[in-house]
């Protein structure tokens, strides 16, 4: 009789799979910037990675804007498609009311980074 391995393959070459490491919300730290020029994508504040837009974009090392003129066109039609109607501070995601702006603020505050 063979043994068999109870182990989970560790590497892609012994039948395992990629993973995408997700970090905890309350550990991710992220860049601040103050380029205004920057092309900003739209995320959910109550999303706990903030790592995927609405538009499906994801971006591995997220940069948090305060003001942006350049939000991805493709992010704003997700959201209008989705019936959110922009500066309404309605969640296209769950339809509900975003959070106050001191709320958001203080988000962005706990996640960015002090470095």
């Amino acid at each position: 009789m063979t043994e068999t391995s109870t182990e989970e393959p560790q590497t892609v070459e012994d039948g395992g799979s990629l993973q995408q490491v997700h970090v905890p919300a309350w550990e991710a730290k992220y860049k601040l910037s103050e380029n205004p020029e920057e092309l900003a994508h739209l995320v959910c504040c109550r999303d706990l990675d903030w790592r995927q837009a609405i538009c499906g974009y994801i971006e591995e090392e997220p940069t948090l804007m305060y003001e942006a003129d350049n939000i991805c066109t493709m992010s704003i039609e997700t959201a209008e498609s989705m019936g959110s109607v922009m500066g309404s501070r309605r969640c296209p995601i769950d339809n509900q009311e975003c959070p106050p702006e001191d709320e958001v603020d203080r988000m962005i505050a706990e996640r960015a980074s002090r470095t």
